[in-house]
C-alpha cells in the first residue's frame, strides 16, 4: 500500500503540535515536529535555538535574511523529504505540505481559531505571558505567512491549498484529531483501490 503524509499548517495557538502528536499516536506512525528543527540543525551546522528563531524571521536585513532563510529552509527541505520516504507519518509546520504534494499522496490540513481562543492556548497551554500574548501571535502568525509566501508564491491562509481546514476553537482538540485520523483513513483505503 501507499503511504500518505499528513501535512498539518497551523495558525499560532491552534493546537497544532497538539493536535499532530495525537493523532500521530491515534494511527500508530511517527509524528515529525521539533526533530525536523534538530536535524536541520545538523545539516546546517547551526543550532536549533537559532533555527527556531530564524527560520521564519525577517529583519531588515534582506540579504542576511534571505541568505540565511533559504539555507534553512534548503536543509528542512532535505529533512522533510527524508521523513516522508520512511513511510506513513504526520509532518507539523514547515511548508511539508508544498515539499510533498508533487511526490506524495498527502492529507493537507491547515488548522484556525478564532484569534481570543489562540491567544487563550497560547498563555494556558504554551505558557506565554498574558500581557504580550497578542501582539506575540500576530508577529508568529506573520512570519508564518511571509515564510510561506517566499517559498511557494501562495497564500498560506487560501483554503485551495488544503484538503482539510479546521477551526480548532470550534471542534476543540478530540474532535479535531478525530477527523483528522478519518479522512486520513478515507485517503489510505482510496489509494489502496
Amino acid at each position: 500500500m501507499k503511504h500518505t503524509i499528513i501535512t498539518i499548517s497551523r495558525q499560532f495557538g491552534s493546537g497544532g503540535r497538539k493536535i499532530g502528536h495525537q493523532v500521530a499516536e491515534s494511527l500508530g506512525i511517527p509524528c515529525y515536529d521539533r526533530s525536523i528543527i534538530d536535524n536541520t540543525a545538523k545539516i546546517s551546522e547551526l543550532s536549533p535555538d537559532f533555527i527556531e528563531k530564524n527560520e521564519q524571521h525577517l529583519s531588515n536585513s534582506f540579504i542576511f535574511d534571505m541568505t540565511m532563510t533559504a539555507n534553512i529552509y534548503k536543509a528542512q527541505f532535505s529533512v522533510i523529504r527524508e521523513c516522508a520516504e520512511k513511510g506513513s507519518c504526520v509532518i507539523v509546520g514547515r511548508c511539508a505540505d508544498k515539499i510533498l504534494e508533487n511526490d506524495y499522496s498527502c492529507l493537507k490540513v491547515f488548522l484556525y481559531a478564532d484569534f481570543d481562543k489562540r491567544c487563550q492556548r497560547a498563555v494556558s497551554e504554551y505558557g506565554k505571558d498574558a500581557d504580550s500574548v497578542r501582539s506575540l501571535v500576530k508577529k508568529v502568525d506573520r512570519g508564518r505567512e511571509r515564510f510561506f509566501r517566499l517559498f511557494h508564491e501562495a497564500d498560506w491562509k487560501d483554503a485551495s491549498n488544503y484538503n482539510l481546514c479546521l477551526d480548532t476553537g470550534l471542534f476543540g482538540v478530540p474532535r479535531t484529531v478525530e477527523i483528522i485520523r478519518q479522512a486520513y483513513q478515507m485517503m489510505c483505503e482510496e489509494d489502496a483501490e
